[in-house]
């Protein structure tokens, strides 16, 4: 399907079309033969004519012009806006019939300070024209667009992928978008929804009627008839464009052109302009901008646009709109943004359409880049992968429990040996919280950061295939959606940090009666009575232990020994070594016994590690998704 971008500009206006798919460069359809046609409608034979028919010399009636920068303030150019937009669908329909068959969307251009509900109202305006499915976006953000694409500018994208601002003159108003690291910041649409070059053409005019011998029935005709009005501004307009297509032509002679109005009589206007009524212009105030002078008022908003991107500066000014090919214009502008490089669009009276079109795939690359990482991040399919494979975990993470927990069993043996725990049983509860601390710690995620790493790799290369091709659909570099080179950078292989809060309180309980059912069985022995029987102290007791263990059994006496406060000088025959081996034969039972614990579904550990882990991935790809937006969106 195709994507039509439709620049509505209140002087001049443009259409071009992109095929979703290609990679050629929005083509500009011809209206009436022309690439850019005049923003006039009128009627002739009953029927609506834009451009250069609108005329009144081809019989043209109801003309209109510059309405486009009365939407805001006059309900009547809501209906001229219309008529002007069927006009144009009707001439591409007529002109371009298979063509326009093909067309899905259309993207219409507005003004930086339009809000929502005025794009809304918009977009509605134009689809009743006959249009189908229009989206409206700031012009400054298509002429962004167009810069970053088209192949004549020659930009280097290093420097769009900086800081970029985009100044849009046109007829109306003056835009500016400013993009840092390839994304449009959100509060930098901004302008003067006043300053456009449609202030000049209303200059021109009034000078020249001024100075005419006929000035006082030249301002009757003006008042009484809105179509030669129209037409003498229209005609004031060409021959701005003209001088500023040249200026250095122009800059000994004056350009003239003598315009018939023939209205209750004939009467002579002979426009001019030269470099002299060009500086006045701009230096005297205009009623239309509050008495201020253009000069001023551009000044006023490129000194605005300076203190927006002064955080970061921008490396590239891009200026485009008819307007811009005004030498006073990018003089200001060189002057306000002396350490930038300063690039003027080429054919600036269609690059706003072109980059219209490009916003039209853009956005649908977004809208479908986001939907379906949405789902492939939350939805079932990783969910899946990660349940499918996450049995491979199971040994290694038991491996890393035990070995923390003997570390865990060391350092708080050590501890009651120097007397800061009384008992045995009080020993228990000091290392139930140091290995549930331990479980959480840096130990364990040191322990299992290769093992997660290599699992992951092995996890990411499944999910890759989909992703791959969803970056190859979307136009979007691969590499910036590589899941398998993420993991050290965003913290992926810091997935060990939630396998407490996996385990449950079931698996976990379970796993610390083991390991504390092994470290009463290191420390007391087959007989319950290893302590009292080791060293020389043990020499002494040996005979009493020995009558203890006949006179009360095994069991009364182990528990007599975890309960009482054994002295400091018997508790130094608990060496650390013999903890260890202790611990050390029972290896292969405690790993067991938490692979059991993880594996058994009832405890559920599966099901919340998994959604643990996808939760994780899930994330990171919605993290690299919106980095990589900036492939898209620049």
């Amino acid at each position: 399907m195709k994507i039509l971008g439709f620049d509505l500009g209140d002087g001049e206006s443009a259409v071009t079309i992109l095929d979703e798919a290609s990679k050629i460069e929005p083509r500009v359809i011809p209206i009436g033969g022309k690439v850019s046609i005049l923003s006039a409608v009128g009627d002739r034979d009953g029927k609506i004519v834009v451009g250069e028919a609108a005329s009144v010399l081809l019989g043209s009636v109801n003309t209109q012009v510059r309405f486009k920068s009365r939407y805001l303030t006059d309900p009547e150019a809501h209906m001229e806006i219309r008529r002007f937009a069927q006009g144009v669908y009707g001439e591409l329909t007529r002109t371009e019939p298979a063509l326009m068959a093909e067309v899905s969307s259309t993207v219409v251009g507005c003004p930086a300070g339009w809000g929502e509900g005025r794009r809304s109202q918009y977009a509605a305006l134009m689809e009743s024209a006959g249009f189908p499915n229009v989206s409206v976006v700031p012009e400054s953000r298509a002429a962004f667009m167009y810069a970053r694409h088209a192949r004549g500018l020659r930009v280097d994208p290093a420097l769009m992928q900086k800081s970029a601002l985009v100044i849009d003159v046109g007829s109306s108003t003056t835009d500016f978008a400013y993009i840092v690291d390839g994304h449009q910041q959100s509060l930098s649409l901004f302008g003067d929804a006043n300053l456009g070059g449609g202030l000049l053409d209303e200059q021109i005019l009034s000078k020249c009627i001024d100075r005419s011998r006929d000035r006082d029935a030249l301002r009757a005709v003006m008042e009484e008839s809105p179509a030669w009005h129209s037409y003498c501004e229209l005609e004031a307009r060409r021959i701005k464009e003209q001088y500023f297509l040249d200026e250095e032509k122009w800059k000994e002679v004056p350009l003239k052109k003598r315009v018939v109005v023939c209205y209750k009589e004939t009467l002579s206007l002979e426009l001019q302009i030269d470099a002299q009524m060009v500086q006045e212009m701009i230096s005297e105030p205009i009623p239309a901008i509050g008495g201020r002078s253009f000069r001023g008022c551009l000044r006023d908003a490129l000194r605005a646009a300076v203190r927006v991107s002064q955080e970061k500066p921008a490396q590239v000014v891009i200026l485009t709109g008819g307007a811009s090919r005004m030498a006073f214009l990018q003089e200001e502008c060189r002057e306000a943004f002396h350490d930038s490089l300063l690039v003027m669009c080429p054919e600036p009276e269609c690059s706003i359409a072109r980059g219209l079109a490009y916003c039209g795939r853009v956005d649908e690359n977004l809208r479908v880049f986001r939907e379906e990482v949405a789902s492939l991040s939350r939805g079932e399919y990783l969910n899946t992968q990660v349940s499918s494979s996450v049995h491979e975990l199971y040994e290694p993470i038991a491996k890393a429990l035990y070995e923390t927990s003997v570390e865990s069993v060391v350092d708080t043996v050590s501890l009651w040996k120097r007397g800061g725990i009384d008992t045995i049983n009080d020993l228990d509860s000091v290392l139930k919280e140091r290995i549930s601390k331990d479980f959480s710690g840096e130990e364990v995620r040191k322990r299992l950061t290769g093992t997660i790493r290599d699992w992951l790799d092995r996890l990411t290369d499944r999910l890759q295939d989909r992703l791959m091709d969803l970056c190859c659909r979307c136009g979007i570099p691969s590499e910036q959606m590589t899941l398998s080179s993420a993991h050290v950078e965003t913290g992926l292989d810091r997935v060990g940090l939630s396998l407490t809060s996996a385990m449950g309180m079931d698996i976990f309980s379970g796993i610390m009666g083991v390991v504390l059912a092994a470290v009463g069985a290191a420390l007391c022995g087959g007989g319950g009575v290893a302590i009292l029987g080791t060293g020389p102290v043990g020499m002494i007791t040996g005979a009493s232990a020995g009558l203890l263990l006949a006179l009360l059994g095994k069991t009364t006496l182990e528990k007599a020994v975890r309960s009482v406060r054994i002295p400091l000088l018997l508790r130094t025959a608990v060496t650390e070594k013999a903890v260890r081996r202790g611990l050390k034969r029972q290896e292969k039972a405690i790993e067991e016994e938490i692979i059991r614990a993880l594996a058994d579904p009832r405890n559920g550990f599966t099901a919340r590690l998994t959604a643990s882990l996808a939760q994780t991935i899930g994330a990171q790809m919605e993290i690299m998704a919106r980095n990589a937006e900036m492939s898209i969106t620049a």
